[in-house]
């Protein structure tokens, strides 16, 4: 079987070509990255650099193949609409128009849950269920424009497969658990309504055993939506708890009311915006609104359609991930 990836360089398209290359599959990579297109090259894995906004890149670094797997997008609480539209909505079309140039018929395409969010707690969201009148982030937004028009092609062109895996995390995270450890050198670790929202998290493992599944599921497994999690909901407080055990690192935790969070977030958004500041908050409204309210997802679609069952637990993930990041050499604190 033949998978081409886009996002190769980033840490889940990186992680799932190391994997399926693994699996004896023939993968071809693609990312901006040249650095770590050599990383994967040493490992045996063909890496073509490409630009998704960058059609005739992308046509000559895609090939007939079985399926596109794609990853590449720009993620994030903060920036312009354009930096979003660009690589989520632009590059998206750029992967399908590449996909017909070449006869690929399947695209497995990464979006977000937090399309989902509403501001309010959430509770057992399922794929069918109504999604919020107005998108809080241009993330989020660009990313749903992007589905919509793969829905829309899917009948008529491809077979699409969309997953909305929550808080991604494992080997090459520069993200979610590095920014854990950030915090852990602050003398107290602020958390937002004494951490009790309640949260779905995805290790990696468990997202590329869903998409590996996928691969070889049955036609009507095809052209549907999927939330992927560890199906073990976990609150902030505990997740954060449980991270700087396994580090070895002690937790401090310092409350913070929502609304006062909310606040400081407006502030550090103020300034972010001036001429001379030109530097990303720290923390956005968005985000704190984001792990202030409860939200968990239903995965029994992904388990009936992709026979899909988390085989790693969330302790299991957070203990593979410190042997990766110790096996690297890199020290905390």
């Amino acid at each position: 079987m033949k998978i081409i990836i886009t996002g190769a360089t980033g840490f889940l398209g990186r992680n799932l070509a190391e994997s399926f290359h693994g699996d004896g599959m023939e993968v071809i990579a693609t990312g901006r990255s040249v650095v770590i297109g050599d990383a994967l090259r040493k490992k045996g894995i063909e890496f073509n650099k490409a630009d998704i906004l960058d059609l005739t890149q992308l046509n000559n670094a895609f090939s007939p193949a079985d399926c596109v797997i794609h990853c590449a997008a720009k993620s994030g609480p903060w920036g312009k609409y354009r930096d979003f539209y660009e690589p989520n909505v632009v590059g998206t079309r750029n992967v399908m128009k590449a996909c017909k140039n070449h006869n690929i018929k399947k695209i497995m395409f990464v979006s977000t849950p937090s399309i989902y969010f509403t501001g309010k707690d959430r509770y057992n969201i399922s794929e069918s269920d109504p999604l919020p009148p107005r998108q809080k982030s241009h993330y989020s937004k660009t990313k749903l424009i992007a589905e919509t028009e793969l829905i829309a092609l899917q009948h008529e062109v491809f077979k699409v497969i969309i997953f909305r895996p929550r808080a991604l995390y494992g080997p090459y995270d520069n993200t979610i658990i590095p920014r854990i450890l950030r915090l852990a050198e602050k003398k107290q670790m602020p958390i937002i309504n004494n951490g009790q929202a309640l949260i779905d998290i995805t290790y990696v493992d468990n997202f590329i055993d869903a998409t590996r599944k996928s691969l070889t599921a049955p036609d009507n497994a095809w052209n549907e939506i999927y939330n992927i999690s560890n199906g073990d909901p976990i609150n902030v407080k505990d997740w954060l708890a449980q991270v700087l055990k396994i580090f070895d690192l002690p937790f401090k935790p310092k409350n913070i009311p929502e609304s006062v969070a909310k606040i400081i977030a407006g502030t550090m958004e103020f300034v972010s915006y001036l001429p001379f500041i030109k530097k990303e908050p720290s923390m956005t409204r968005f985000s704190v609104g984001y792990m202030a309210k409860s939200m968990t997802m239903k995965i029994d679609k992904a388990k009936q359609k992709l026979n899909y069952s988390p085989h790693v637990s969330n302790q299991q993930g957070f203990e593979r991930y410190a042997q990766w990041y110790h096996s690297q050499g890199k020290r905390v604190l």
